[in-house]
């Protein structure tokens, strides 16, 4: 501090006026300098808060499609379920209608095989044979009423 005010006394008013308006001029030009480091900074914060807005929407707009999906899925997860169950009640369906089939083309062979046999009598639900339990109402021998006996 002492070397300042000793050159500062060894200088003319001249100088020193001329020292100053250095001094302001350069203090001048870093002002400017700022300025335009400011404006840059300021031009690129509204880019930036710009782009930060339009990735902002962005990102909602995908979690709502997310979030569409997810219930999308869901629904589609609930209707897989239902038609499992269908399937798999059209499954015994089908199977218990085969078996009523084999059971009744089962029952064609017996009695085509052994039309006579007295072991179908036995087979549930079967027709009984027209030719043991028919009953006519007129028999050329007995007259015309049998009896019910």
């Amino acid at each position: 501090m002492y070397e300042f005010d000793a050159t500062v006394n060894a200088m003319s008013n001249q100088e020193l006026v001329d020292h100053g308006n250095k001094m302001m001029d350069e203090t001048d030009q870093s002002i400017e300098r700022s300025k335009k480091v400011i404006a840059e900074t300021v031009e690129v914060e509204t880019e930036t808060a710009a782009t930060l807005k339009s990735q902002t929407e962005q990102m909602s707009s995908i979690v709502n499609k997310l979030d569409f999906i997810n219930f999308s899925i869901k629904k589609a997860s609930k209707l897989v379920k239902e038609l499992g169950r269908q399937i798999a009640i059209d499954r015994c369906i089908v199977f218990m209608l085969f078996l009523i089939v084999l059971g009744v083309i089962a029952i064609f062979i017996v009695k085509l095989v052994n039309p006579n046999s007295e072991d179908t009598h036995d087979v549930p639900q079967l027709a009984p044979s027209v030719l043991t339990n028919r009953r006519l109402l007129w028999n050329p021998n007995q007259g015309f009423y049998n009896k019910l006996v």
